[in-house]
């Protein structure tokens, strides 16, 4: 199990400042919703031959009101992130239907971008962290990786968000993120439904950003000593300040404020 804890042991929490909850209409969500799928008789060899592979993800419902549900997936550029292609579960909360969108890939690292959830009226909700509502997104909340020739179960993907507090600005919106395996009834599930899919599928789980800075490491440090002697820099971190420098710690702990 993947999960991103605060210093407070909270998986996954982060505060984000309201830009948008965006309420609207969108082309990952469109009328006749249909869960994404590859082609049946798809195997790792032939996606060997063609350097192609597929990523299996679980979608949870972020709401009880979500029907149908999208995650937009993108690669890293520079600072950011580029959307790249997004994929959909219809009715995600269906208990004879697997909630697993699957998508053909370029081999390579991909990122979790935004969720979206559709209502049964038609009203649809997106979280993301867009750079200015262009292209390029400011936040990954989830990453994983694809070799040429693999089939990879990447996870179950939950996400929670809801207002929280009071801000000058405007109510901040609090979000958890997990990644976890998938329950066992939605394994059964997925193999009655796939059975060739399920049948050649390794499990690999994403991993969930740790957002925030973290503490430096010992070049970090080095390079920061150096700084503040050129009058660049004036305090140096705690972990810069004792006889021995900390190491980067691995696991994800952060609070970052990002605009939704």
């Amino acid at each position: 199990m993947r999960v991103l804890r605060t210093s407070k042991g909270v998986a996954g929490r982060w505060i984000v400042q309201p830009r948008r909850l965006v309420v609207a209409a969108t082309v990952l969500l469109a009328a006749c919703t249909q869960t994404s799928r590859v082609d049946d008789n798809i195997s790792t060899a032939a996606l060997g031959e063609t350097r192609k592979a597929v990523a299996v993800m679980r979608v949870g419902a972020a709401s009880p009101s979500c029907v149908n549900v999208a995650v937009l997936l993108g690669v890293r550029e520079g600072d950011g992130f580029r959307r790249h292609q997004g994929i959909t579960v219809a009715n995600v909360r269906s208990i004879t239907e697997p909630a697993v969108a699957e998508v053909e890939l370029d081999p390579g690292e991909y990122h979790v971008l935004a969720y979206r959830c559709q209502n049964a009226a038609g009203t649809v909700k997106t979280l993301d962290d867009n750079a200015g509502g262009g292209q390029l997104y400011r936040t990954s909340y989830a990453s994983f990786t694809l070799n040429a020739g693999e089939i990879v179960n990447v996870g179950y993907l939950r996400l929670v968000a809801w207002r929280h507090g009071h801000n000058a600005f405007g109510r901040p919106v609090e979000t958890e993120i997990e990644v976890t395996d998938w329950p066992l009834a939605e394994l059964d599930r997925f193999k009655a439904k796939r059975p060739h899919i399920y049948a050649q599928m390794k499990t690999r789980l994403m991993t969930v950003t740790a957002q925030g800075p973290g503490e430096p490491g010992p070049q970090e440090c080095a390079r920061l000593k150096t700084l503040q002697a050129e009058g660049k820099v004036q305090q140096l971190p705690a972990a810069c300040q004792g006889p021995t420098t900390a190491r980067r710690k691995t696991g994800a702990v952060a609070n970052r404020a990002v605009p939704l």
